[in-house]
């Protein structure tokens, strides 16, 4: 993936496994993208194929397994939590191996008699080997893990340095043209903004709106608790400039001074989702996730809902990170697009070349899917049925996310590489 100076959100082979018992579920398995800032990225795929838990994991509600994610340009992740699971992965992929060269060992076995004992040295051989590997990958997970935690706990004082020293340059720039009565109240005004940055942590930069708008607030809190919450976690404490922002973001989402008084289940459900984008937005996020925003909703309320988070965008300046299932107002609100399945990032490309030249098979079937309002093409539409057994041999060249062309990646093989490129005439 490129590096450039305006990428607010950066994720690097990103893994998120859960574990029951010996079981372990890959739900994110290996992804990797960035977001610019200012820009709408678009996370697309059926349900379960890990959309919400990328999206959770890189605003830490989950520790990640594996992998880094890096928002201003500051590591916020660390996968020591995420360190067992990750060890009971890979000795599960371990005993997996050694299970099925233990099958093929007794196979060669039974047609070759006189070659036994060869063929048992050489698979005692295969095994010192891997268990030496294992070992190696396990050290060198845990020293990730340590790194990654140091690392993070770096992040926060870094990130109270870096906005003490923008507080103090924008201090320093107004001192010059103010004077009397208005610098005194622009030195006060800086002196609580300075005590709040000592304190402040970089995920305040970093919110997230939920799917569901009644399971995500608390239903004995006031509209005005709900938004305020998070000004005085972060240490405000002056009450009239609490109630000022919460009035103002309020204005901002379309809802009225009235309304903050009031408790959640007097609300309609494109309202309660406002108080969530409010809640959201009140504490001047640099990324907005954006977790199936509109899916709870009628239809009638979703255009809404979406054009409120656009004029936010131009408004406020905010990055959105865009998940959803609705193909077409991703296309329409996002202006790149990652596709996923199954765990995996399967293609990443601009909004209007993902729709032009889809290559992904999974791509194609998602695009197939959606209706149009036009009888006559829907009579005529051809469903296109993704199979991945049938589509993929991926058991000995294996699949990675290679840029088959500048901005569109796509997971396959090296076979299927040198077809997708056929199929776009590079």
């Amino acid at each position: 993936m490129e590096e450039e100076s305006d990428v607010l959100l950066r994720v690097n082979h990103l893994k998120q496994y859960f574990r029951s018992g010996d079981y372990i579920n890959k739900a994110v398995d290996d992804v990797s993208f960035y977001i610019k800032k200012g820009e709408v990225f678009g996370l697309v795929g059926e349900s379960g194929c890990g959309k919400t838990t990328t999206g959770r994991t890189i605003i830490n509600l989950y520790d990640p397994t594996e992998g880094d994610v890096y928002f201003q340009g500051l590591r916020i992740s660390s996968t020591q939590n995420g360190l067992p699971v990750l060890i009971r992965s890979l000795k599960n992929d371990f005993e997996e191996k050694q299970r099925q060269m233990k099958a093929a060992l007794k196979e060669k076995t039974e047609k070759n008699p006189a070659q036994a004992a060869a063929l048992k040295a050489e698979y005692d051989q295969k095994i010192k080997e891997m268990r030496k590997e294992l070992k190696e990958k396990i050290r060198q997970a845990r020293t990730n893990a340590l790194e990654s935690s140091v690392e993070k706990s770096k992040c926060v004082e870094k990130y109270r340095e870096k906005r003490k020293a923008e507080l103090t340059a924008a201090f320093e720039a107004d001192s010059k043209t103010l004077s009397g009565q208005a610098l005194e109240e622009r030195k006060a005004r800086y002196e609580q903004d300075m005590k709040v940055a000592a304190k402040d942590n970089i995920m305040t930069k970093m919110q997230m709106i939920f799917q569901d708008p009644i399971a995500s607030i608390n239903p004995r809190m006031t509209v005005r608790e709900i938004i305020a919450e998070g000004l005085k976690i972060r240490g405000i404490k002056d009450e009239k400039y609490i109630d000022e922002k919460v009035y103002e973001v309020l204005d901002l989402v379309g809802l009225v001074r009235e309304h903050a008084d009031r408790y959640p289940h007097e609300f309609s459900g494109g309202q309660r989702q406002r108080i969530g984008i409010a809640r959201a937005i009140v504490l001047e996020p640099d990324l907005i996730i954006a977790d199936e925003p509109i899916s709870a909703l009628d239809v009638s309320i979703q255009a809404q809902v979406i054009n409120l988070l656009n004029d936010l965008r131009n408004k406020m300046g905010l990055t959105i990170m865009f998940i959803a299932h609705n193909l077409s107002v991703v296309k329409y609100f996002s202006d790149r697009i990652g596709v996923m399945y199954y765990g995996k990032l399967v293609e990443l490309a601009d909004s209007d070349e993902l729709f032009e030249h889809p290559l992904h098979p999974y791509t194609k079937s998602l695009l197939s899917a959606i209706p149009y309002p036009d009888p006559h093409h829907e009579k005529h539409r051809q469903r296109i049925e993704y199979k991945p057994l049938k589509e993929h041999d991926y058991s000995v060249n294996k699949p990675s996310l290679r840029e088959i062309k500048p901005g569109h990646f796509i997971n396959c093989n090296d076979e299927e590489f040198e077809r997708y490129k056929k199929e776009l005439g590079l």
